[in-house]
């Protein structure tokens, strides 16, 4: 073959080579780049969302310590409703405390609302939950059939939570102390008051009787605020259902019922319950001044819980005070059908941006 044409063939493969590098770097190239510009995405959208959840609490924390409360929850303007007692009781008076429900409040009983951008949230007042360490022996013996827990008494179980809260070694009867802790490899008792309800896992006895229940269940269910008595309207179900005359069914009837219209007295629940309770104490009507906020984004991801206790009158700090934070896993109740949206003019949904004429 003439050297000529062995030439020409050498500088084409040379040439084909060349195109097939450069055909890889290319992409390469674009591999990297929309690696990099999905990067650049999920961090805007990681960042857009932690701005949502941070205006959200704050917005909600704003509403919490500006606006007043009444049986149905938190208002979100300055209406005000009032029944004949309600003008009796405040003829005369400048700014008359009226309790009487408006229609469009936030409700304190975990529904979940929309938040700003994409964040979701719920609010939960602490007397809608069982105060493990204030609510009566006997509704805590209601709660542990719930459960179907019968492997330790109540009062067994009370005795083990007060020893592992107080300050001293002493014995509770059928209790254990610090020595009984250790011996059996556990982590010793705190000697002080538990700071949030997911601690009572470590609690000798409580452990075991809360093993069918996960972190988010406890969290709805339990509080570590001295509630001793019973937020009729925003107790869950199964926090109702401790009450006595009320069972299951019941329950369920008194949350569709107070989700149409809250109950204003407690004549109105006798009534609908059908029959008086034996302890009115256990009862309530109005939201506790602390409580939970969940944080969440519908689209996936976990919760955050917020526990916050107003302070206004707390002239050397802030006008709130958050008690502890912890992230869940997401649950049923963090993926609701629909979300309400607030009646609050700052949660009203932006309106879309104006087209820009040409």
């Amino acid at each position: 073959m003439p050297t000529r044409y062995r030439q020409t063939g050498f500088v084409l493969v040379l040439v084909l080579a060349m195109l097939v590098i450069l055909s890889i770097l290319a992409g390469t190239v674009a591999l990297i780049t929309q690696r990099l510009v999905e990067q650049e995405v999920q961090r805007k959208r990681l960042e857009d969302a932690e701005l949502d959840f941070a205006s959200t609490k704050a917005t909600v924390l704003y509403l919490l310590l500006t606006q007043r409360m009444t049986f149905g929850g938190l208002t979100v303007d300055e209406s005000i409703v009032m029944n004949e007692a309600d003008r009796a009781s405040s003829e005369g008076m400048d700014r008359p405390i009226v309790l009487t429900p408006v229609g469009n409040e936030i409700s304190l009983d975990g529904r979940a609302y929309a938040g700003l951008g994409s964040t979701a949230f719920s609010l939960q007042d602490d007397r809608g939950l069982l105060g493990f360490n204030w609510t009566s022996a006997s509704s805590m013996e209601r709660w542990w059939a719930q459960l179907g827990f019968d492997a330790l008494p109540a009062p067994t179980l009370s005795n083990l939570l007060l020893d592992f809260q107080d300050k001293d070694d002493l014995y509770r009867l059928n209790s254990a102390e610090r020595d009984q802790y250790e011996s059996e490899g556990r982590r010793p008792p705190s000697n002080r008051p538990l700071a949030t309800p997911l601690e009572l896992r470590v609690v000798k006895g409580w452990d075991q009787a809360l093993s069918s229940l996960d972190d988010s269940e406890v969290m709805r269910t339990l509080t570590n605020a001295r509630t001793p008595a019973i937020n009729i309207n925003t107790a869950p179900a199964r926090v109702l259902g401790v009450l006595p005359g009320v069972d299951a069914d019941i329950a369920d009837r008194i949350v569709a019922r107070r989700a149409i219209e809250p109950f204003a007295n407690l004549y109105e629940v006798y009534g609908f319950i059908g029959i008086a309770p034996s302890d009115d104490s256990q009862m309530w009507l109005y939201p506790a001044d602390s409580g939970t906020m969940r944080l969440w984004a519908p689209q996936g991801g976990t919760v955050q819980t917020i526990h916050w206790t107003l302070t206004p009158w707390d002239d050397g700090g802030r006008p709130w005070r958050e008690n502890y934070g912890l992230t869940l896993p997401r649950d049923n109740h963090s993926s609701p059908p629909a979300l309400a949206r607030p009646a609050a003019a700052v949660f009203a949904k932006p309106l879309p941006e104006a087209r820009k004429r040409p």
